[in-house]
């Protein structure tokens, strides 16, 4: 099992990243393989709205995002780590998150994944930060399992004046362990935006893909159908789409 956590706080040794370290410390102590990444040291650039992803399966920007893509296409689990600007992500984790999430809302190619996300703030708003964080999984076919969504106002004092975030941290990271362990996929979560994907967004998304098979969504039909999912009855095809499974203030 490997878990990759994601942190793109202002500093390298601030409360968010030291939170998402927490997290991963647990997780490898329960016998994870871990790796940090955070962002700030990769070059990730605006995205250019050209869709060459969606056509080619990769990025024409020359940055380090497909480096980025490629080392979460081979994690089990994620926890992503964020300050707060206004009760969205920080700028870096949210231009991250358009230019990797863009071709996963379309073909899912994170929608395997376990996540826990974090989001820190001396103001107010973390909780909703943290719940922007799931869409780095979310697509209209399917999308990544939720295995806690934590908002925590640190004002500004050390992080170690709050050992219950601590404990809430390591609560979590075990809670993520054991649902990569048990596979647990939690049908009932989301099951309203479940609907509204299957009826409503993926037969239009069908109609988008096939439409443009063999232009600017070719790799996005090659792996929707390498999946199954563009048949009339493939199982499942609208998955669980926001799989939340616990939320903390």
């Amino acid at each position: 099992m490997k878990i990759i956590g994601i942190s793109s706080g202002l500093s390298y040794t601030g409360y968010t990243a030291n939170l998402v370290r927490v997290a991963l410390q647990t997780a490898a102590n329960q016998g994870a393989l871990v790796e940090e990444i955070y962002l700030p040291d990769y070059e990730v650039k605006i995205c250019k709205g050209c869709c060459s992803c969606l056509a080619k399966g990769k990025c024409g920007i020359n940055d380090n995002l497909e480096r980025l893509r490629q080392k979460l296409y081979q994690a089990d689990g994620l926890v992503v780590g964020a300050q707060t600007f206004g009760r969205q992500p920080d700028p870096a984790m949210q231009n991250f998150l358009n230019r990797i999430g863009f071709y996963n809302q379309y073909a899912g190619s994170l929608s395997d994944k376990y996540i826990l996300t974090i989001a820190t703030t001396e103001t107010f708003g973390a909780q909703n930060a943290a719940k922007k964080l799931t869409g780095l999984t979310s697509g209209y076919f399917r999308s990544g399992f939720v295995s806690g969504v934590l908002g925590f106002d640190v004002n500004w004092e050390q992080i170690e004046q709050y050992p219950e975030y601590l404990g809430r941290i390591e609560n979590y990271a075990i809670k993520l362990v054991n649902d990569i362990k048990r596979k647990r996929h939690f049908q009932l979560k989301g099951i309203c935006e479940r609907f509204y994907n299957r009826f409503y967004r993926v037969p239009q998304v069908k109609k988008l893909v096939e439409a443009h098979k063999n232009g600017k969504m070719e790799s996005v039909y090659r792996e929707l159908s390498a999946k199954g999912w563009l048949g009339e009855q493939a199982k499942d095809a609208a998955g669980p789409n926001i799989n939340v499974t616990a939320a903390v203030h």
